[in-house]
């Protein structure tokens, strides 16, 4: 890993452009090098990007997903990530574009940053809407925002030309971060990225299907393997650790703020027997493991036996809060519990050298099934793509064997429907229907753990495929309702409001007389959002029972100590 400490010393570089309405304030630096080195350059940015999608995981984004929990709250995204993105991100990718595009031995580093570029435009615009983007970084006190659609088709062209630009016996970075100098691997990146971007706008976009079904007939160029996946690396080195470790590990000793398993997602792992909750998930130490209440009946006799007895995993809810308007009593299934008895997320997750996954093979299989599900390509039948997706991503968690016994089960079988569980409040369950995309879109949300928390919020504000629990106690600031749901886009930052004009501009842009977090995006699927003060819910804990099975035999083989409450006749 010493080449990315030696990447990191010329971060100090650091080409300011701007594109934040305030440029003055962060004017280009007049000592900065003239012509830098584009490697250590290319590769700072590569590792800001996925520094800043560590960051806003652990702070926002891993709450909209509902697989992990960390505080409960749906926050509304932070100020510094689009100065820092526009910045420190795309100011660098622009300078070097300038600086080389002319140089004929840079010809395929320039489609690199290209490819760069559209990926960090495309989280721009997919998390607050309308940015700059064809006027952006010019050093000019107004900076006007482009629409969505608009940037999306862009970045659609923009790659492909990208993609089929780049000669393989041409040029290349070294080092480069991501694919070690494969020029091959970082065609298949831009072509699977170009379905991903397809994928999500098509309904708001139609000529986006042409690009879908172009890039279905090709599938060797997508990725492929994992040996294709598209991963920053990160060390024990200083300055070179994951921003999951600098920010839980390093700086945060506190064991509330440690990320959790959500009850979410507990819901979707316990019915179908998903094998993915002990290698997302820590067991908790059994000194604090939940104790639970439940009914067993014996093999033995026609008696019942309600005991209390521990488990070993134990989903961390949004919110425990009761609305004043249920009328609920005052104990949930989770009284007594403290912050050590949910599951944290596995340790390798916040270790210093956990890579950070931009894209995985998993993900493709499942964007393919979508793609030949629509009718739009595809030289394998969708259920098949479906199946090798979870393969796939059993594989990478070391769970291959267990991949069979897993899709056999009704839910996640083709063409069968599955039961699940009632969340404690009984307001959600993890029902999957017969609907074979709906339990795409569940495989491809599961496999978003742990790294891929926008693409999951993404997902999900496209399809509305889940039905998510509200949070129960948001902060004052955020709603006047006594809940929030997951925010639909991110508010633009305060320095945004400085350029009044393009501010307002953007807001006619994007359709919305305020800047709010309820506005949904063109590429979201339209949804009527619940007002949960009129919900009536009753408190079911069925989603932690019959953890061992169904008997007090069943108990006693698991080698369980269990105490009985009570014991009767069945009825």
């Amino acid at each position: 890993m010493k080449k990315i400490i030696y990447i990191l010393s010329f971060m100090a570089i650091g080409i300011l452009s701007s594109c934040t309405k305030d440029f003055e304030e962060i004017n280009t630096n007049p000592a900065q090098f003239l012509t830098p080195d584009a490697e250590p350059v290319f590769s700072s940015t590569v590792k800001r990007t996925a520094d800043l999608m560590g960051n806003n995981n652990v702070d926002f984004l891993w709450e909209y997903t509902h697989i992990i929990n960390k505080s409960g709250r749906y926050n509304g995204g932070n100020d510094s990530y689009w100065q820092q993105t526009y910045v420190e991100v795309l100011g660098n990718l622009k300078q070097l574009r300038e600086l080389y595009k002319n140089n004929p031995g840079y010809a395929n580093r320039i489609q690199i940053i290209n490819i760069w570029e559209c990926y960090v435009y495309a989280m721009m615009v997919g998390t607050y809407g309308p940015v700059p983007y064809s006027a952006a970084l010019e050093m000019t006190p107004s900076v006007r925002y482009d629409d969505e659609n608009s940037i999306y088709t862009s970045l659609l062209a923009r790659l492909k030309a990208a993609s089929d630009a780049i000669v393989l016996t041409g040029d290349k970075f070294n080092p480069d971060i991501l694919y070690g100098g494969d020029l091959t691997k970082w065609k298949k990146f831009a072509n699977s990225f170009r379905l991903r971007l397809a994928l999500t706008v098509r309904s708001n976009i139609p000529a986006a299907q042409e690009t879908i079904k172009e890039v279905m007939a090709n599938e060797a160029m997508l990725i492929s393997a994992d040996a294709d996946n598209a991963k920053v690396v990160y060390s024990a080195a200083e300055g070179s650790e994951s921003p999951y470790f600098i920010k839980l590990l390093k700086n945060v000793t506190n064991p509330d703020q440690m990320p959790k398993m959500s009850d979410y997602a507990m819901l979707y792992f316990r019915p179908y027997k998903d094998p993915r909750m002990q290698a997302y998930f820590e067991a908790v130490a059994p000194a604090n493991q939940f104790v639970i209440l439940d009914t067993l009946s014996s093999t033995a006799d026609d008696t019942l036996r309600v005991v209390n007895y521990k488990i070993p995993y134990m989903g961390n809810a949004k919110s425990t809060f009761n609305i004043p308007t249920w009328n609920l009593p005052g104990l949930s299934p989770f009284n007594g519990a403290n912050v050590n008895s949910y599951s944290n997320v596995q340790a390798p997750v916040l270790a210093a050298a956990h890579p950070f996954m931009l894209m995985d093979y998993a993900e493709v299989c499942f964007m393919k099934a979508e793609a030949k599900e629509l009718g739009l390509g595809g030289l394998k039948t969708a259920e098949q793509y479906y199946l090798d997706g979870i393969n796939a991503n059993f594989t990478f968690w070391g769970l291959s064997n267990a991949a069979a016994a897993y899709t056999a089960g009704n839910g996640i079988k083709w063409n069968t429907e599955g039961k699940g569980y009632n969340n404690f409040w009984s307001l959600v369950n993890s029902d999957i229907p017969q609907n074979n995309m709906a339990k795409i879109w569940v495989q491809r949300w599961l496999n978003y753990y742990p790294d891929g928390a926008y693409e999951a919020w993404t997902l999900q504000r496209r399809t509305n495929n889940l039905k998510l629990v509200p949070h129960t106690n948001p902060a004052s600031a955020v709603l006047n309702n006594p809940f929030q749901e997951i925010p639909d886009r991110w508010e633009y930052p305060v320095i945004a409001e400085r350029n009044i004009e393009a501010y307002r501009e953007a807001l006619t842009i994007l359709g919305s007389p305020q800047d709010s977090p309820e506005k949904a995006l063109k590429f979201a699927t339209p949804y009527v959002h619940r007002n949960w003060s009129l919900a009536q819910p009753v408190f079911d804990a069925r989603f932690e029972q019959k953890w061992f099975g169904n008997t007090i035999q069943d108990l006693t083989a698991a080698g369980v100590s269990y105490t009985i409450v009570n014991k009767f006749v069945k009825i």
